[in-house]
């Protein structure tokens, strides 16, 4: 039996609005964007007459008459250009039923209002910019609780925080920073954090993740960071120190490039992505290989390295603020949700082989995305304390 699959799709109606009301984002579009917005504003003025004299019936009896004109258009007018019109009448017929649908689904909406399926007992917020730096001494510092600025200084480094919520580490005695102290920054569940490193490298980590980094590099022959969990890496370019990332199952190398490596340990395996530059990975078996942009290596414990083509959008969404699905079930987008809201999933009858596909941004509360997962009401969610119960 094929799996069903389903989409989210926009709100034309808040786009606009959204559009009308920052009159810088709207002036960011292009003309083609701009032409499209002038024509959605129309319709949706003459949404109202427009459904008293069309229906979804009327969308496929324009298909047809749309197709059938490509024919006799390319007979009767040979000099127009065959591709042009097709690209035409592509588009017209998009804009109709794009037009047609949102017109339909809102009058739908005004008939029925809507009434939402999930039992949401209380409401929780997204996660946060938050993370705890353990020094070399043992002390700990919670970076949400702490004020901005220097909070500490440790042999010719600064360890500072910034307003916008970033970790940064300054060398301000070469000499005396070539000691080794050993750090380690880590989030919780709900919890990411930007770090960066004495050598000027940019870190993203991710929820549920730590990374071990020694305070400087000074007078090291190698950059070397381990990593537990999820994190993207941006390496500032350093021919003669190569910058190094170890996890449990691999060892990543690079001299410059920008790579996301995930490597949760209940997930049991490592998946790096380049995004530029060079990257060369090595197993606990000593085999190595080299990716390149646009791929990505999966390192499994006791099986060889295997590079495939990256979806690049799907690996950065988290960096970018946003959940990206793409054909996935059920639990692998509760396995996402839970380690961002910092809940405990549970599951009722039998589990949905509803296959999910959408954008769903990461600064909702739990109530708006299972919300969202619950529209064809195929799943349902109930919301106690900390424990989302999915039922089928």
């Amino acid at each position: 039996m094929d799996k069903k699959i389903r989409s989210f799709t926009p709100d034309w109606n808040k786009l606009l609005d959204k559009l009308e009301a920052d009159e810088q984002l709207s002036n960011s579009l292009s003309a083609d964007e701009q032409t499209l917005l002038a024509e959605l504003r129309t319709i949706r003025d003459e949404s109202a007459d427009a459904l008293k004299a069309y229906s979804f019936s009327d969308t496929n009896k324009k298909w047809a008459e749309l197709n059938a004109q490509i024919e006799p258009a390319e007979v009767i007018q040979p000099k127009v250009s065959v591709r042009k019109l097709w690209f035409s009448i592509a588009a017209a017929a998009v804009l109709f039923v794009i037009a047609i649908s949102f017109i339909y689904s809102s009058y739908q909406q005004e008939r029925q209002p809507q009434k939402s399926v999930n039992i949401i007992k209380n409401d929780i917020p997204p996660g946060k910019n938050a993370a705890t730096l353990t020094l070399d001494n043992g002390k700990k510092i919670l970076l949400s609780a702490v004020n901005n600025g220097q909070l500490a200084k440790e042999g010719g480094i600064i360890i500072s925080k910034t307003a916008d919520g970033q970790l940064i580490y300054t060398v301000t005695d070469a000499k005396k920073a070539a000691g080794v102290h050993i750090h380690t920054l880590s989030t919780a569940k709900g919890e990411t954090y930007r770090l960066r490193l004495p050598d000027q490298s940019e870190v993203w980590l991710n929820s549920s993740s730590s990374i071990k980094f020694p305070s400087s590099f000074a007078l090291a022959k190698l950059r070397q960071v381990e990593l537990t969990g999820e994190a993207y890496f941006q390496i500032a370019k350093d021919k003669t120190h190569p910058f190094i990332v170890k996890t449990n199952l691999q060892e990543v190398q690079v001299l410059g490039t920008h790579f996301n490596v995930n490597s949760y340990p209940d997930h049991r395996k490592a998946v790096t992505t380049l995004v530029e530059g060079s990257v060369r990975v090595t197993n606990h078996l000593q085999q190595t290989k080299t990716i390149k942009p646009g791929e990505q290596s999966t390192v499994q414990d006791g099986q060889g390295i295997a590079i495939a083509p990256a979806d690049i959008k799907n690996v950065m969404a988290w960096k970018n603020g946003y959940f990206r699905f793409r054909n996935e079930s059920i639990e692998e987008v509760m396995a996402k949700i839970s380690r961002w809201y910092n809940i405990d999933v549970v599951y009722a009858g039998k589990v949905s082989d509803e296959l999910f596909n959408g954008n769903i941004s990461l600064h909702k509360n739990i109530s708006e995305v299972l919300n969202m997962l619950s529209y064809s009401n195929d799943v349902k969610f109930k919301v106690e304390g900390r424990r989302v119960t999915v039922i089928q």
